[in-house]
């Protein structure tokens, strides 16, 4: 009797990707796409998932790809990725810079123009005077970003460290004056 065996490997790239600001996932959305591709692009762009990690499937073996990512807020990046016979893994790292980091939050504590920093709608809105009187009260300004943010890791890091500040120099007092919508105040 004569049997007939194939095998089937399956080939992808899969991984994590993470930000280079906090070495975690980023918080907004993640598209991948295979750049240089003749397959529809519903089969060539995927996402990451809640946790950063994606998969790329259906490749040749041994085949250098380019592989695109974008997430908002980041400039588009392009990584290549040669595939082996079966599962290639990679971790791939979105670049940002971020003009709010904690050493910016320093910087602005120490020569008295700190800021909290809010995302709000299509256009700022104007302080009321109870948050004129907040800002007067602790030395701070709301800085409202309005429907076009930075880096949500970049706002998070810096008004982390806003909150710090606040609270060793103020106590947790201000915490319940503060507008609701200043970004990551927990």
């Amino acid at each position: 009797m004569l049997v007939c065996v194939t095998s089937y490997s399956q080939v992808e790239i899969n991984g994590n990707v993470k930000s280079s600001i906090t070495n975690l996932r980023p918080i907004s959305d993640i598209y991948i796409e295979q750049l240089k591709s003749e397959k529809p692009v519903f089969e060539r762009m995927t996402m990451a998932d809640s946790t950063g990690f994606f998969r790329i499937e259906n490749l040749e073996p041994n085949t250098l790809y380019e592989i695109k990512l974008s997430a908002f807020g980041y400039k588009d990046q392009v990584f290549e990725i040669k595939t082996n016979n079966g599962i290639t893994k990679t971790t791939l790292t979105l670049k940002a810079g971020c003009d709010y980091s904690r050493q910016q939050a320093d910087k602005d504590w120490k020569s008295e123009k700190p800021k909290l920093l809010i995302v709000g709608s299509i256009a700022p809105i104007a302080n009321s005077t109870s948050d004129t009187k907040f800002e007067k009260k602790y030395g701070i300004k709301y800085f409202d970003f309005g429907c076009t943010p930075i880096i949500a890791e970049c706002i998070k890091i810096y008004n982390e460290r806003i909150f710090e500040l606040m609270d060793k120099t103020y106590g947790m007092k201000w915490r319940k004056k503060v507008r609701s919508d200043v970004e990551y105040l927990e």
